[in-house]
């Protein structure tokens, strides 16, 4: 009688289960239209490399295609003391400043005002440059059995905090020349840590953020799984960008909505990121960042282990 009964309890299940699988739905939601905003992309640095300033239009949400670029702005940048640099338009929404020699544009300690102006109005956003420490080494180790993924090399850097509570960085990798740039990989710290409740000041980086710098593997692609983050002969080169409270909690905004599917039924709502730039319209938005940062780097090859 108990088996009986527990095989009738097996079959309800199963048809629940078939039941609830038949009665699956597409559901197409319609949005409503709203108006385009101005986005500004203007992360800014000390390299003596040339610096770009991108402006896109905003999109419907369910658009696919790549946004609009605008391409009739004036974009200038003049710091606390009057300097001013203007960028030269180059198309897709890109607006250029390239160095003439080995000076960057920026130096620690000033202020720099971004000016856009566009369709009879004016967009700004004002920044200061803060300091970096220097990297001070990238090591190397043949894992096996590690909790990130395959047997193979791992790498992790080394850098200490600067002195005082409050210093934001983003740590960019790159491999053989390219940025590791899934969203997973977007790398910040406050101080030596992940957040300001860690008061981790003038620390050595934690462990997780020294070995963020190791390819985040992509599920979307065959056998990635089995393939280690490093390989003899590819080079690696970490870079350390000072970034202001601004620019970090809008990159933790935006790497959390941007890996939001990672989340299933615990995803949060989609917004777009606030930053700091604004409209001379009061009752305007404006979207993006503008951030002037001071670099630090060092690179290494990857050797046998």
């Amino acid at each position: 009688m108990l088996y009986k009964r527990r095989l009738f309890q097996v079959l309800a299940l199963l048809g629940l289960s078939v039941g609830l699988w038949n009665c699956q739905d597409t559901i197409d939601v319609a949005l409503d239209d709203a108006p385009q905003l101005l986005v500004v992309d203007a992360w800014l640095n000390n390299l003596p490399e040339t610096q770009t300033v991108r402006l896109t239009l905003t999109q419907p949400y369910f658009d696919n295609q790549l946004s609009n670029g605008v391409n009739d702005a004036t974009v200038t940048m003049v710091d606390d003391q009057g300097n001013m640099t203007t960028f030269q338009g180059k198309g897709d929404g890109n607006y250029t400043w390239t160095p003439t020699g080995e000076e960057g544009i920026g130096e620690v300690g000033r202020t720099y005002t971004l000016n856009i102006d566009w369709n009879g109005k004016t967009y700004t956003g004002t920044t200061p440059m803060a300091d970096v420490p220097p990297i001070d080494s990238i090591t190397q180790e043949f894992r096996v059995d590690d909790l990130r993924g395959p047997d193979g090399i791992y790498c992790q850097f080394f850098a200490r905090d600067l002195l005082g509570l409050g210093n934001a960085y983003w740590i960019k990798t790159y491999k053989n020349g390219q940025f590791l740039n899934k969203p997973q990989e977007i790398n910040i710290a406050f101080d030596a840590a992940f957040s300001p409740g860690a008061e981790a000041d003038n620390l050595i980086f934690i462990t997780p953020i020294r070995e963020a710098v190791n390819r985040f593997p992509d599920p979307d692609t065959d056998d990635n799984d089995e393939v280690a983050p490093w390989n003899p002969g590819d080079s690696i080169h970490v870079e350390l960008h000072s970034i202001t409270l601004t620019a970090f909690r809008f990159l933790t905004i935006a790497r959390d909505q941007m890996t939001n599917g990672d989340n299933t039924i615990f995803a949060i709502p989609l917004a777009n990121t606030k930053g700091n730039m604004s409209s001379s319209q009061a009752d305007e938005d404006v979207l993006g960042m503008f951030n002037m940062a001071a670099v630090s780097s060092l690179g290494a090859r990857i050797e046998e282990q």
